[in-house]
């Protein structure tokens, strides 16, 4: 009767130990969520600033700072959107 139990118990570790030798072998690794858009490109927001600010310089030498800083804002704004929308296509970003 002893000789079952120890038997039993044996059979009964040794397949526990190999079923968690196979689990670790066909284990996917993690990989980390991507960052959020925010964290990868700046907002179309920031863009639209970037591009006023950009624009003004380039009216003032043209002649008209205001013309400048509101053709600088909407392609500033466009292209920041495109960038982000680029990140978030190709997985950079969620």
């Amino acid at each position: 009767m002893r000789r079952r139990i120890v038997v039993g118990g044996f059979l009964v570790l040794a397949a526990t130990q190999i079923d968690a030798a196979i689990a670790q072998t066909y284990q996917q690794p993690y990989t980390p969520p991507p960052p959020p858009c925010s964290a990868v490109t700046p907002s179309p927001l920031r863009g639209a600033a970037r591009g006023a600010a950009v624009g003004a310089v380039g009216g003032a030498i043209g002649g008209n700072a205001g013309k400048g800083a509101a053709i600088g804002a909407g392609v500033g704004g466009v292209a920041s959107a495109l960038r982000r929308g680029n990140a978030r296509a190709s997985g950079a970003c969620s």
